[in-house]
């Protein structure tokens, strides 16, 4: 996780920030929670002792992603993943959903998530769970931690309904060769 990647930015009075700032409602959690919260945090200047304090584990993002094996490895070591999104994707409603939490799902992993409005778009309830509140995080945390094998089923269900790339790549070729068909015919 980047801590901040990129300068905040302001667009018509909306305030499109970094992780940092979406980071803040949720310090508490692995208090709140009981469980054992891990980030792979880069960015140097990032908080590390004060998120420390507040429970968070830290590792070296650079250790667990050295070559894809440990990478994999790292993933299938993992429960799940808890991440929040870059604030300006929260505040847009932009949809976006992280490569990551797609190899988390893959993986057989639940991820609980922060939602950037892709529950529009896609289901969630079992294997993603999103949140928007502290409370949120917590239930489902507490939920996967309740229903670990079953969430772990449905994860691997939602990356081959929404991921594969069967059907995510086959989806591409027919839009881009019915536009470049719409574009040789102009």
């Amino acid at each position: 996780m980047q801590w901040d990647s990129y300068k905040k930015a302001e667009y018509n009075g909306q305030r499109y920030g970094m992780k940092s700032e979406s980071f803040l409602p949720y310090l508490n959690l692995p208090k709140l929670s009981d469980k054992h919260l891990e980030l792979a945090l880069g960015t140097p200047h990032a908080p590390r002792d004060m998120l420390r304090n507040y429970g968070w584990l830290i590792q070296d993002p650079l250790a667990v992603t050295k070559d894809p094996w440990i990478y994999q490895d790292y993933i299938k070591k993992s429960k799940g993943e808890f991440s929040v999104a870059k604030q300006g994707y929260v505040v847009s409603r932009s949809g976006w959903f992280s490569e990551r939490s797609a190899v988390y799902l893959a993986s057989g992993r639940p991820v609980i998530v922060q939602d950037t409005g892709f529950s529009d778009w896609m289901e969630t309830g079992n294997g993603v769970l999103p949140f928007g509140t502290i409370e949120e995080a917590k239930e489902g945390l507490d939920e996967v931690d309740g229903r670990y094998e079953y969430h772990c089923r449905a994860a691997r269900e939602i990356a081959e309904t929404y991921f594969d790339s069967r059907r995510v790549l086959s989806n591409l070729i027919d839009v881009v060769w019915s536009d470049a068909s719409y574009t040789r015919n102009q």
